[in-house]
């Protein structure tokens, strides 16, 4: 196992490494990522290059014309940054939290954006622009980024796990985001690890995510500090048990801490156990591990070692499972890939 990249600190020069062109019609895409606290762009060539950034909070767009006034904004922020403007625009990609239908171009009941259900995301930009507008989900991009110009660049087929917030998996074989029957999306952050854990809103008891998130951890170290379990971790909070976070709770099991260290160790063991059920479930040759959660990878390389060494039923030989290497600027590059990918292949509209 390869755990040497260096996670969310890649500097913009790993951006810059040369990779097949994708040749666009002209010379700026613009790759935006849509999370539920900020929505980041860039202006970025076809080759890669990040020539100019922006961001806003989430928090600042209030209403589905204010969200969508704020991509607008973003968009030409970044084409200024880049010293360019939208007559050298070829296209948007939009990196977004799901459920989404990415032919459609609406997002559906997303309660992590101040979004309807249904909200037409695309269709706005397409006509402020004239280019053509890819959507596509949020870990899905991120995964194609890392194929594209981080830890999978190489591999056949990569499954690209996001940790953080939840846990999502983006798919890429070929240097093609692959997802199920009918164009849905896999949810293997939803795949029952432990039917006696703690329930999570998908319905389920158990699931990875309910287990190894940030907000899990978060969750159990909150629990930790009302009962008395951890009094580090109570301090660490101010006394105010309920605003421990998962930061808190890694830094406390660092220091030594008995309850944060079993909260880590669980998530640590539901993860390696995710990652053992990831590659019998679909045989790729290189795993990677991203998200905020990920940055401390080295509280939970032994257990993911212990579980790659029982692997027996699947090739493991030639496996890669490693640190995401583009950290936040995945979903950026990922999304203009996406643009970059359909204009290529002709699969984009203007309209």
């Amino acid at each position: 196992m390869d755990s040497s990249s260096n996670g969310s600190q890649a500097s913009e020069s790993a951006l810059r490494q040369p990779h097949p062109q994708v040749r666009a019609p002209e010379s700026t895409l613009v790759g935006v990522d849509i999370g539920g606290t900020k929505i980041a762009a860039a202006a970025i060539t076809p080759d890669g290059r990040v020539l100019g950034r922006a961001q806003v909070a989430t928090t600042d767009c209030a209403s589905y014309e204010a969200f969508v006034q704020a991509l607008i904004a973003l968009v030409d922020r970044v084409l200024e940054a880049a010293g360019m403007d939208s007559r050298t625009l070829a296209g948007i990609g939009l990196g977004c939290p799901g459920p989404l239908d990415p032919e459609r171009g609406t997002v559906h009941d997303p309660y992590t954006l101040p979004l309807p259900d249904g909200a037409d995301i695309v269709t706005p930009l397409r006509r402020r622009y004239g280019v053509p507008v890819v959507l596509e989900l949020d870990t899905f991009a991120a995964a194609l980024g890392e194929h594209w110009l981080g830890a999978g660049a190489g591999h056949e087929f990569v499954a690209c796990v996001m940790i953080g917030t939840g846990i999502g998996c983006g798919l890429v074989r070929h240097g093609k985001v692959t997802r199920g029957a009918r164009g849905a999306y896999p949810e293997i952050g939803h795949h029952v690890i432990d039917p006696s854990g703690p329930l999570c809103y998908c319905g389920a008891r158990g699931c990875w995510e309910a287990l190894a998130s940030g907000t899990a951890i978060g969750r159990a170290g909150r629990e930790a500090a009302a009962s008395g379990r951890s009094s580090r971790l109570l301090e660490l909070a101010g006394g105010r048990a309920d605003t421990v976070t998962s930061e808190m709770v890694f830094r406390a099991s660092r220091e030594g801490d008995r309850a944060a260290h079993e909260i880590v160790a669980r998530a640590a063991e539901a993860t390696a156990i995710g990652v053992h059920n990831v590659i019998h479930f679909l045989a790729p040759d290189a795993i990677i591990l991203g998200g905020g959660v990920m940055q401390h990878y080295d509280l939970f390389a032994p257990a993911i070692e212990q579980a790659l060494a029982a692997i027996t039923m699947v090739p493991r030989q030639g496996i890669s499972v490693t640190r995401a290497q583009l950290g936040p600027d995945a979903g950026l590059v990922g999304a203009a890939r996406c643009v970059a990918l359909a204009l290529q292949e002709g699969r984009a509209s203007r309209s």
